[in-house]
């Protein structure tokens, strides 16, 4: 999941969590369910991604997803 492509799903929630496990990994979503909430409200804030990355940094401190 694309996080330019998390408002346009139907399911917003279920697009978010898919993101949270392809971008931090599936125990981060299970140990952390709030990060999928925080990207959302990113989402709806119009934040690029990058600074949604900041923002689940300094709300859930998880580093910023390693990309290669």
């Amino acid at each position: 999941m694309k996080y330019e492509d998390i408002a346009a799903q139907p399911d917003y929630h279920a697009a978010a969590i898919q993101y949270v496990v392809e971008t931090y990994g599936e125990r981060v979503a299970l140990q952390f369910p709030d990060v999928a909430d925080t990207v959302w409200s990113c989402v709806m804030m119009g934040m690029p991604e990058g600074l949604c990355w900041i923002t689940v940094l300094g709300d859930h401190k998880l580093p910023p997803p390693e990309r290669d």
